[in-house]
């Protein structure tokens, strides 16, 4: 197949009102490799295959992310929430190459080694079959999931039910089977 010469892309402006009807949400795209460790917000992502289930990301180009995942060969896609304050501030913004921006937040390790937030609603952890630097703003992987876990403690990103009540500080997170808990428990606030 050719590649057509005459055709040239249109302006966002002249169709975002249908784009923005294409489902897209809160993502955090999270990957570790050695000692280092990255995650940056994406809002495209979209299942790509049933058997072995697969997803796709696109990620903004110039991430210090990106290496990070090269190298790793993987990456963890974690669901916020869309009105979460922390994750949302925190990782609006493209971090310095050598700040980890997951320093500030409890964690958890995929068995990949990707760190997922324990604010997270849900995570798959992928490996990357297909990278696609595409003539864009943003770069394409595709990546095969052999882990994914829910975070029971908190509600759905991805219905917009009613929030739960945290029963602790340290949400109860479920792994590929097994039950990943803390038993310790939140202590009531003091009055001021």
């Amino acid at each position: 197949m050719t590649s057509r010469n005459d055709w040239t892309p249109i302006e966002r402006c002249g169709i975002g009102d249908l784009l923005d009807q294409i489902p897209s949400g809160v993502f955090l795209l999270t990957g570790a490799f050695g000692d280092m460790r990255g995650a940056t917000l994406v809002r495209w992502v979209q299942q790509v295959a049933s058997q072995p289930p697969m997803l796709v990301v696109a990620i903004e180009k110039g991430q210090p992310l990106s290496p990070i995942i090269r190298d790793s060969r993987g990456f963890a896609l974690c669901l916020i929430a869309a009105n979460d304050p922390v994750c949302t501030r925190l990782f609006k913004q493209i971090p310095e190459h050598t700040q980890d921006p997951m320093i500030s937040i409890p964690c958890m390790k995929t068995p990949s080694g990707a760190p997922v937030p324990l604010r997270a609603t849900a995570w798959f952890d992928c490996e990357i079959v297909r990278h696609f630097d595409i003539e864009a703003d943003h770069e394409v992987y595709i990546g095969c999931i052999h882990h994914a876990g829910r975070n029971e403690a908190l509600p759905s990103a991805v219905t917009n039910g009613a929030a739960k009540k945290r029963k602790s500080q340290t949400p109860k997170t479920k792994s590929a089977g097994t039950r990943l808990s803390t038993q310790t428990k939140s202590r009531p606030r003091r009055a001021r």
